[in-house]
């Protein structure tokens, strides 16, 4: 199984990073509900969402979903397509499917809208991605999909690296590489006429070194067989003193938008 699959076999791991930043985020504005108000889907609308991870946008939203919407949320882990069912219980109108986003198995022109949340930089071949999603979209759809910059969480590696230079955490950088908020308009431009990105500011003031430490083993398999033991000891008191030299806060950037395409 790959490090890929392994985090989001089932939604244990994606919690934990969910969880950090609902609790520290400067921003009080729930970022699922901020999200919700800005793809502000009128009545009767087909919707597409593709990594649905385990429903948190839609149960946070659950009284705000009109009825006449048609909902599909698919995955692509069978795990997370499992999970939500089991939130979403009662909510009507909606499907849901596994599927892979470089071969979307819906007809041409069937959704009114198309959502893609923070998923975009895993997928091996983009362009391939976004053909389809244009595909399935109707003329006159919009597509939203929100990502990351090349600075989101960027202290993490720096911790790292002021504990043991060997270390570092590159994956949040690796990501906003793939597609991220300073490339992912220009990747969006061979498909869609109109782009427009919406920024949502605001970083992290962690006060628990714990949580640093579970969010990095939620994000890199590699990290959970080195911070362990005597090892795993050492890093939270090298956190606890970095807090106390900050006043008791770690100040985590954060680098996160939406972009809307027609």
């Amino acid at each position: 199984m790959s490090s890929l699959e392994e985090q989001y076999r089932n939604p244990t791991k994606l919690h934990t990073r969910i969880n950090i930043h609902e609790k520290y985020s400067e921003n009080k504005t729930d970022w699922h509900r901020w999200l919700f108000e800005q793809i502000n889907l009128s009545p009767n609308r087909k919707v597409l969402e593709i990594g649905c991870g385990d429903g948190t946008f839609w149960l946070k939203n659950k009284e705000r979903i009109d009825p006449s919407w048609n909902l599909t949320l698919s995955d692509y882990s069978e795990g997370m397509v499992r999970s939500v069912q089991q939130k979403l219980i009662g909510i009507p109108n909606i499907q849901y499917t596994q599927l892979n986003i470089e071969d979307i198995p819906f007809e041409d022109n069937r959704f009114d809208v198309i959502i893609a949340s923070h998923m975009l930089y895993h997928v091996p071949n983009r362009k391939k991605a976004l053909r389809e999603v244009r595909r399935v979209l109707k003329p006159d759809g919009t597509f939203f999909c929100s990502t990351i910059g090349q600075n989101h969480l960027k202290e993490f590696g720096e911790l790292l690296k002021r504990f043991d230079p060997n270390l570092d955490f590159p994956s949040a950088r690796e990501h906003a590489l793939n597609f991220g908020v300073e490339n992912g308009a220009e990747q969006l431009q061979g498909y869609f006429n109109e782009i427009d990105y919406k920024d949502f500011p605001g970083g992290l003031n962690i006060t628990d070194e714990k949580a640093i430490v579970d969010y990095l083993l939620s994000s890199n398999t590699d990290l959970s067989g080195i911070l362990v033991d005597g090892t795993l000891e050492e890093f939270l008191c090298f956190l606890a003193s970095e807090k106390e030299a900050n006043n008791g806060v770690i100040h985590i950037t954060k680098s996160t938008g939406l972009f809307e395409s027609k």
